[in-house]
């Protein structure tokens, strides 16, 4: 990550535009949560399971221990009945962990947060037609973490939602024998503007237990509208929108110097965009992770929704990462099976390539 909303498929007026502005029946699209691939091959465990190598999209305090500057780059494609992603891949999530000088630390990351692919139908005062959306969100983050002792760690920094979405119209009247009063096709070009909120989060590391929670504010922006008809005329609106906050929780143990196990809590508000409502809910996600020697790490897990973008979704995941060169390097891969509905399923497919640096010396 992660259905963001489902908007109402009614048209929504919004003055100068002829006909009324219309969102995709699809909202901003179907939402998958953030995370890497490491998480993502856990069930989405993250925010309590310390990472000595890479950012936690979850709780960046957990990677608070991470000794080596690394970068990281990964894709997913998808094999999906949710119309939205049509089994299209987004763009790739980014990450990039650098340690500093007095227990400091930089962490960033970029990644795609849904997608919108949909075809709809409009209807208006004196015509009708169909419009094309494609388009879809994403979420950065930047900040710092700090060791404030061997055990405990804090981080604090930025979350940002942006998105876009292009809608391509093709109107006719309902009387051929009348004139259209606008051109007959049109199309809107819908922009989120970023919207931050800020990013805390907190991490107890020993050698048994670990365990964290971060939390995100809510964030709010201008959502801005502009269409182009057939010609040289077009016409433009700004709207306010908000994303709800979030809350992050997990704990991990070490029950072997090979295994961990772990589990997450996730929950996010109610909400409210364009007149229509996701509901609140939350998720739980546990997972495990077995070092096997020679470099490689075996990792399976769980996660079920409660609300949110797929009420009553079920997800299994699994996943192997192989590093090289004593962790210098490492190649990550997962995959999930989500369903929910009476008859909806998702195949997930997740692959990552690390590479690291010491620039330190540590």
């Amino acid at each position: 990550m992660i259905i963001l909303n489902v908007l109402l498929a009614s048209v929504i007026s919004v003055t100068g535009f002829t006909p009324g502005f219309q969102p995709p029946s699809c909202g901003i699209g179907a939402e998958t949560a953030g995370g890497g691939v490491r998480a993502f091959s856990m069930g989405g465990v993250s925010a309590g399971v310390p990472d000595s190598a890479m950012i936690s999209g979850a709780n960046p305090a957990a990677s608070a221990w991470a000794v080596n500057t690394g970068l990281s780059w990964g894709t997913k494609v998808r094999e999906t009945d949710d119309t939205a992603w049509s089994g299209a891949s987004a763009f790739p999530d980014i990450s990039v962990i650098m340690p500093l000088p007095l227990r400091l630390q930089f962490s960033a990351f970029l990644s795609n947060r849904s997608r919108i692919n949909a075809e709809d139908s409009i209807v208006f005062d004196g015509g009708s037609g169909t419009v094309n959306w494609t388009g879809g969100s994403g979420e950065s983050y930047l900040g710092l973490t700090t060791r404030a002792s061997d055990h405990l760690s804090f981080s604090v920094g930025g979350k940002c939602f942006f998105g876009s979405a292009m809608g391509d119209a093709s109107t006719s009247p309902d009387d051929p024998g009348t004139v259209m009063p606008v051109a007959s096709d049109y199309r809107d070009d819908l922009s989120f503007s970023p919207s931050w909120g800020m990013f805390i989060g907190t991490f107890m590391n020993t050698e048994f237990l670990s365990a964290g929670v971060s939390i995100v504010t809510d964030r709010s922006g201008n959502m801005e509208i502009q269409r182009d008809y057939m010609g040289n005329s077009s016409a433009d609106s700004t709207l306010k929108y908000s994303i709800p906050g979030e809350l992050y929780a997990g704990v991990s143990a070490r029950i072997h110097p090979r295994f961990i196990v772990g589990v997450d809590y996730y929950a996010r508000k109610a909400l409210h965009l364009l007149g229509s409502t996701t509901e609140e809910g939350s998720y739980i996600a546990s997972g495990l992770e077995y070092s096997a020697g020679l470099g490689f790490h075996l990792r399976g897990g769980y996660r079920t929704i409660d609300g949110l973008w797929r009420d009553g979704g079920s997800r299994f995941s699994g996943g192997i990462g192989y590093d090289i060169a004593g962790g210098k390097a490492s190649f990550d891969i997962g995959a999930s099976y989500e369903t929910w509905g009476s008859d909806l399923s998702e195949t997930v497919v997740f692959a990552s390539i690390r590479t690291s640096e010491n620039w330190l010396g540590r």
